[in-house]
């Protein structure tokens, strides 16, 4: 049941909302949006539009939070002004996303939730992506670790996806702007291009797939070569494949 204070009213507002949202996939909708429109990397070269940026991002979370609590328990003289309606029929039950299931079987640098080391849960805090929560992160710094140093990562949440590049620069892509997703063959004719025989040399290890992810529009959001074994990135594939049907469903 929506509230109807006004502390609700201008959480709406902030999150871009006409009037008080009617359930609760509204404002995790309108979150996803504003999050998207208000994400302080998207100003990584304003220092002072990306402060500001970074401070309506914490008021965007912050009416999330509160319009998602309200909705649950509506402030209670709401309750005794508002005539109650007129009981309506039965709707279907709202379809549920179910996350599917994430293993890595134990490879380094890989976790899952809830078993997040302390330094991947610091990096997890940072990005503030409430109510989205997180799902699984990746170390794709090299390191070969079996903590991982993060350095660079790719998050994967119940919503959408945040990667770590080597310049420092953290992307945000939510599943519903997920488009095309490629497990490309990296040998031709059986044999590996010279600059990716120089890798696996280098590193030890062999590798005969990239995971290629794009934009619903055809931008190329990452591609993950070196950075870990072909099983990592084929549970990647597998869990990006399943989350852009649900988000199309």
């Amino acid at each position: 049941m929506p509230c109807a204070c006004e502390t609700c009213a201008q959480h709406a507002r902030t999150l871009g909302l006409a009037g008080r949202p009617s359930s609760k996939a509204a404002i995790h909708k309108a979150f996803r949006a504003a999050a998207k429109l208000w994400h302080p990397d998207r100003f990584e070269n304003d220092a002072v539009k990306r402060s500001e940026a970074e401070e309506h991002f914490k008021q965007i979370q912050v009416a999330s939070r509160e319009l998602l609590e309200h909705f649950e328990n509506p402030v209670e003289w709401f309750v005794e002004t508002v005539a109650v309606p007129a009981a309506e029929p039965a709707k279907p039950a709202a379809k549920v996303r179910r996350e599917p299931v994430i293993s890595f079987g134990g490879a380094p640098g890989c976790f899952t939730a809830p078993d997040f080391p302390l330094h991947a849960e610091r990096i997890i805090s940072e990005h503030n992506i409430y109510p989205d929560r997180a799902l699984a992160i990746v170390d794709l710094s090299g390191a070969g670790s079996r903590t991982g140093s993060f350095t660079q990562y790719i998050l994967l949440t119940n919503h959408g996806i945040f990667v770590r590049d080597y310049r420092d620069i953290v992307s945000l892509l939510w599943y519903t702007d997920l488009g095309r997703i490629y497990f490309v063959d990296l040998r031709k004719d059986g044999k590996l291009g010279i600059w990716q025989r120089l890798v696996e040399r280098i590193s030890g290890t062999e590798q005969k797939y990239a995971l290629e992810i794009y934009r619903q529009n055809g931008e190329s959001f990452c591609s993950i070569v070196n950075e870990v074994d072909d099983s990592v990135k084929k549970v990647i594939y597998s869990f990006l494949f399943e989350m852009k049907r649900q988000s199309r469903s």
